[in-house]
């Protein structure tokens, strides 16, 4: 074998799957080794109109077949994102999807990944230790060293399966556990209280763009509800949306307008719905394809146009520029579902697609 390059075997289904290539590239004298990893990233830096696979890990990764559960961007950095896995801990890139560094991290399992938005070095990601979901905050943007545990369960068994910052107050976090809980912190993670015990687990907690009191849960039986006041009351949505929309379950996506206070969608088996009242009202938004065949999996709206939205159902993407209307898709070469779609909030035309065994 010649120096500088190595051989990395993958088995055959591995390959079909993952597109694991044979053999990394680095046989030049001076350059930097590369190893290949699954095409569960892609990235588009044309406001979706063409995708690469982001599948490439700059040091040696822990897995070469990665699922991605959790997206997070730098909001001061557009070159800067961190991704959290199912299995393999937390990547990292620093060259805008280029190539992936593969963090050292305390668990192998992220849930739950968010970036200060006011100091970028700034990262908590929830995890699972000895089976006790945790949740840790790193002060040095990903720093092997520099990571402190800010809240642990009491037992063996709940997770912290979702994390949210208010982006206006960034000292104010909310979590949710697998048992069903719902906390908040207005001290950057010091101490923490409960808000809720919801009937099943909470998987997404959405903070209104303007009014940090506005707060939306999504729990994993399609539930949705909201808070006026920071999370001390919540009330349930679901009798509005069967009234104004006739559905009133099905929903496994939640995302506020980066730009509108007020507007909220959900999505899932029954669509897209959106509200631009906080709620008491709702409209229809069709999809292209038949949502109950192919449930929406991740929403995105662009930060700096609300008019531009952009939604993802098991290998394809839909970008409408009104308001969803129209409707231009985009196919992907992967044999995942979709799970994470985000715009970047520093330039739109970057736009992040993950996906994710189930």
């Amino acid at each position: 074998m010649k120096k500088g390059v190595v051989i990395l075997a993958c088995a055959t289904f591995t390959l079909a799957l993952t597109g694991c290539a044979l053999t990394p590239v680095a046989s030049t004298p001076g350059a930097v080794q590369t190893y290949p990893i699954s095409k569960s990233i892609w990235i588009s830096r044309d406001g979706g109109k063409s995708w690469k696979d982001s599948s490439v890990a700059t040091n040696k990764p822990t897995v070469t077949d990665i699922n991605p559960l959790s997206l997070a961007m730098d909001p001061n950095n557009q070159n800067i994102a961190y991704v959290g896995l199912r299995s393999g801990g937390i990547m990292k890139t620093t060259s805008g999807g280029d190539g992936w560094e593969f963090l050292t991290f305390k668990s192998d399992k992220i849930y739950g990944l968010a970036v200060d938005p006011n100091n970028s070095q700034t990262i908590y990601a929830s995890t699972v230790i000895a089976g006790r979901g945790k949740i840790f905050k790193n002060s040095a943007a990903g720093a092997t060293d520099s990571w402190t545990e800010i809240y642990t369960a009491a037992t063996n068994g709940p997770l912290v399966v979702q994390m949210t910052v208010d982006k206006k107050n960034p000292q104010t976090l909310y979590a949710a556990t697998s048992d069903n809980q719902v906390l908040k912190s207005a001290d950057g993670g010091i101490s923490w209280r409960s808000l809720l015990q919801a009937q099943s687990p909470v998987v997404k907690i959405a903070v209104d763009a303007r009014d940090g009191n506005l707060v939306y849960l999504l729990t994993q039986n399609g539930e949705a509800f909201v808070s006026s006041n920071g999370g001390d009351k919540f009330e349930s949505l679901t009798a509005k949306i069967v009234v104004t929309v006739s559905a009133g379950s099905g929903f496994g996506v939640l995302e506020t307008d980066p730009t509108n206070g007020k507007w909220v969608y959900l999505g899932g088996k029954t669509g897209i719905i959106r509200s631009k009242d906080a709620g008491d009202k709702w409209e229809s938004i069709l999809t292209l394809n038949n949502p109950q065949n192919s449930p929406v999996g991740a929403l995105a709206i662009n930060p700096q146009n609300s008019r531009e939205i952009m939604y993802g159902a098991m290998q394809a993407t839909y970008k409408s520029i009104d308001e969803g209307k129209t409707w231009t898709p985009a196919q992907f070469d992967v044999p995942k579902p979709i799970n994470i779609l985000e715009y970047n909030p520093l330039n739109p035309s970057i736009i992040y697609a993950g996906f994710s065994a189930k």
